[in-house]
């Protein structure tokens, strides 16, 4: 078996947001009490196998918010880098994900942690954008406010790390080609690096045709894409990609594998088969 990526959920559950189809929420039972509690045999024998494998690239996700769980997000870092020096186990992409709130509303974390973790070997930051206008965004994260986007994408890249903005196609946020459109060129407008995007999808890892867009808005979307990605655009717009039912066969045919806070290693991206919660 081949192994494109993996994906490490980490920290203790904490979120900053109320987001009503949260993917999380049915793991933070199985999430460390306390920040900087990591399994660090089992994420140690898992970027040795999956590199074994053929990954090359990991991501730092959690069942809640990993910024709250900066402890977490430093050791498994650590851990990457030990191998790296001690094995010559060397990842050349690591991610985080992110909602971008505690980035963009508290400058002394992004100086004491975001600048750490580039050094670690981080190299982007991917932030989940509902919609490009802060206070439709803060009303999908279910937050009073949320903080200028303008301002999360300065404060990584003034980490000299690399910002992706990845959009939930959803009929609440995202629901048209227009407003997609609109939301991308915003997007670059502010500095961000890579755009991708995916309708919100189900229990059963499919779309949700009760939340998603059309499946005929969907098409348009993905068309859209499709014809920017063939035209000659200038280096100074970032990249645009549509993740559609056709990428998922990386996660079906296990090239992505996600490691889940009860140590469950699984293609899935929810590995939530019987609970009916929507995932991204």
């Amino acid at each position: 078996m081949k192994v494109d990526s993996l994906g490490i959920f980490v920290g203790t559950g904490e979120c900053n947001a109320r987001c009503s189809h949260c993917a999380g929420q049915i793991h933070r039972k199985y999430a460390p009490k306390e920040d900087g509690e990591v399994n660090e045999e089992l994420i140690r024998k898992t970027l040795e196998d999956c590199y074994v494998l053929g990954a090359r690239k990991f991501s730092i996700t959690s069942s809640g918010e990993p910024t709250l769980s900066p402890k977490s997000v430093t050791r498994v870092l650590e851990i990457s880098e030990e191998l790296k020096k001690e094995k010559e186990i060397s990842y050349s992409r690591i991610n985080l994900y992110s909602n971008g709130i505690r980035i963009g509303e508290d400058p002394e974390f992004c100086k004491t942690f975001l600048k750490s973790w580039e050094q670690l070997g981080l190299k982007r930051v991917y932030v989940t954008v509902h919609n490009a206008n802060e206070r439709k965004n803060s009303e999908i994260y279910g937050v009073e406010s949320y903080p200028p986007l303008k301002t999360v994408v300065q404060r990584i890249h003034d980490s000299d790390l690399l910002m992706r903005a990845n959009l939930v196609l959803s009929k609440r946020t995202i629901s048209s080609l227009e407003l997609f459109a609109s939301t991308v060129s915003a997007l670059r407008t502010i500095g961000a690096d890579y755009i991708s995007a995916w309708p919100i999808r189900g229990d059963d890892d499919q779309i949700d045709l009760t939340l998603a867009p059309s499946p005929e808005e969907l098409e348009r979307i993905n068309s859209w894409v499709k014809a920017n990605q063939q035209q000659n655009c200038p280096v100074t717009l970032c990249p645009v990609t549509f993740l559609g039912e056709d990428t998922r066969e990386a996660y079906q045919s296990g090239r992505k594998l996600t490691l889940f806070p009860d140590g469950t290693l699984s293609n899935t991206w929810c590995n939530n088969p019987q609970e009916g919660r929507p995932c991204p």
